[in-house]
């Protein structure tokens, strides 16, 4: 119901506006057709005119105003840059000399020191030989008898009867259990030693230092505590092991004396053995040969 109240208003309203319309434009014909005159004739020469008619279009109120451009900022114009002063150069500095730096001296080594010296016991005094002769008073009473080597410049050196280190650093020792050379029989060992360095403010020092300068035919003196002289001559060197102790026996018909040292200098790793084979020992019938130059 009300659609059709709606419908028939709409149709009501439209008939209005179109009778509203149409006598709008009766109206305007009406005075137009009163209000304009009739033109003056004009004559022909007046209405041909060169002027353009006018452009009622008006085409240039299209046209955009140009915007203003904008007008270029000054530029700054360029500080002069400072002058820079050079900077002095630096002079070269001398490197320092490299001195070079000296090595160090080895320590020198220490010299060996006697081992303390034990007290020995005092030695059996030896059988004397049934010989009569003036008394040795240059020999100790510990002495057992006395070496000579003239070559050597050894005179009466004392011989101690021990097998101690001490005795063979005081100086030479006779090997207990070898020859003495007033023993029986006519086969026999003396076995006599002695440092080649030895220890200073002591018999052994330097005692048989030259010991390889002994030749064949030197002469070594043994004597005894009677003033009995035994004489032998040089007739062999050997070197051998520290453990060699065949060289302490006795030879198959030898009569002879042995003399021990250690070699080579500084090792010391070898013994030197010097054999003297005895001769007549008659006090006085020998005389000493002289020394055989080189």
């Amino acid at each position: 119901m009300f659609l059709r109240s709606g419908l028939v208003l709409m149709s009501v309203a439209l008939v209005l506006v179109a009778a509203t319309v149409s006598l709008a434009a009766a109206r305007n014909e009406h005075g137009r057709a009163v209000a304009r005159p009739a033109p003056p004739s004009i004559p022909e020469s007046i209405a041909q005119t060169t002027e353009e008619p006018e452009d009622t279009s008006q085409p240039w109120l299209n046209i955009p105003n140009p915007k203003p451009e904008p007008k270029p900022e000054p530029k700054p114009e360029p500080k002069p840059e400072p002058e820079r002063k050079a900077e002095p150069k630096a002079e070269p500095q001398p490197k320092p000399e490299l001195k070079p730096v000296p090595k160090p001296e080895p320590a020198p080594k220490p010299e060996p020191r006697p081992e303390p010296r034990k007290p020995e016991p005092k030695p059996k005094p030896e059988p004397k030989p049934e010989t009569s002769g003036a008394w040795n008073h240059d020999l100790p009473a510990w002495a057992v008898m006395g070496l000579t080597v003239p070559d050597l410049g050894i005179h009466d050196a004392p011989v101690r009867s021990s097998d101690g280190q001490a005795a063979l650093d005081a100086g030479v020792v006779h090997v207990p259990g070898t020859s003495l050379p007033w023993d029986g029989g006519s086969q026999r060992n003396v076995y006599v030693a002695g440092h080649r360095l030895g220890w200073p403010g002591t018999g052994s020092f330097r005692i048989f230092y030259r010991l390889n300068e002994l030749r064949r035919g030197d002469e070594v003196v043994l004597e005894d505590r009677l003033g009995r002289a035994y004489r032998y001559r040089v007739t062999e060197r050997l070197v051998v092991n520290p453990g060699a102790s065949w060289v302490t026996r006795d030879a198959p018909g030898r009569d002879m004396l042995s003399l021990q040292t250690c070699t080579p200098i500084p090792t010391f790793e070898k013994r030197l053995i010097v054999r003297a084979e005895r001769v007549e020992d008659h006090v006085g019938k020998e005389k000493s040969p002289e020394r055989r130059k080189n």
